[in-house]
């Protein structure tokens, strides 16, 4: 517990509020909100990428599922601000992040077992810890962030996904570019931030969302579509 109260300080700390002022009716925050929207796109390309293929797998559409999720909860939370909207938000993206790292696990343990099974295992867990203990959720989709990227660059390493190494290098520095960049907007965003204006209609935390939800898309590209395709 004394764990969980210094890692809220520290999210307290960064500034866990997104700068945008607070109106009224369904669109509190309106930038906010409807940039909300880009992770939500993002899962909807996937799938009709996945559709397109002629081959859709359970991994593209499980994973976009989690996308369009974590859009329309931050959309709620942004937006009308619903009772339930901060589980409504934070749920969604600790799933999304457990799917990311269950995936590279399968591949740095295949003895873990059915990559499905394990998700739909987890899946239930984070519900229900997330119903009972809400506040563990967002310093959890931290920690589990911070192994999908360590289990990234091991895998990255010992050269674990059926990628040509040329495209190997340049898909890394992308991602890691954009990661980069949408994590100093994350923390430039933030309401104590001196770059915080709370009126403007151009919001970092909002270009936080486009970025971030890039990120999510190019992780697909990296770890599951072109995999596949490199390796049929």
């Amino acid at each position: 517990m004394a764990g969980l109260a210094l890692t809220n300080a520290v999210l307290r700390k960064l500034g866990e509020t997104d700068c945008e002022t607070l109106g009224n009716g369904w669109l509190a925050q309106p930038v906010n909100a409807l940039s909300s929207l880009a992770y939500s796109l993002i899962g909807i390309a996937i799938i009709l990428s996945a559709l397109r293929s002629g081959r859709p797998q359970g991994r593209p559409l499980i994973y976009a599922g989690c996308l369009i999720a974590v859009g329309l909860g931050s959309v709620a939370f942004h937006g009308p601000q619903l009772s339930g909207s901060q589980l409504m938000h934070d749920l969604p993206i600790l799933l999304t992040v457990l799917f990311m790292v269950n995936h590279d696990l399968s591949l740095l343990q295949p003895r873990l077992g059915q990559e499905f099974a394990n998700f739909a295992a987890l899946t239930l867990a984070a519900v229900l810890l997330a119903v009972t203990v809400p506040a563990v959720v967002a310093p959890l989709t931290i920690a589990v962030a911070a192994a999908v990227v360590v289990a990234e660059i091991v895998i990255y390493r010992r050269h674990l996904r059926h990628v040509p190494a040329r495209h190997r290098r340049s898909g890394w520095v992308v991602i890691v570019a954009f990661a980069v960049v949408s994590g100093a907007s994350w923390v430039l965003g933030r309401s104590n931030s001196p770059l915080c204006e709370p009126d403007a209609w151009h919001q970092l935390h909002g270009l936080w969302h486009v970025l971030s939800a890039v990120v999510f898309g190019l992780w697909y590209w990296w770890a599951i579509a072109n995999v596949r395709d490199w390796a049929s």
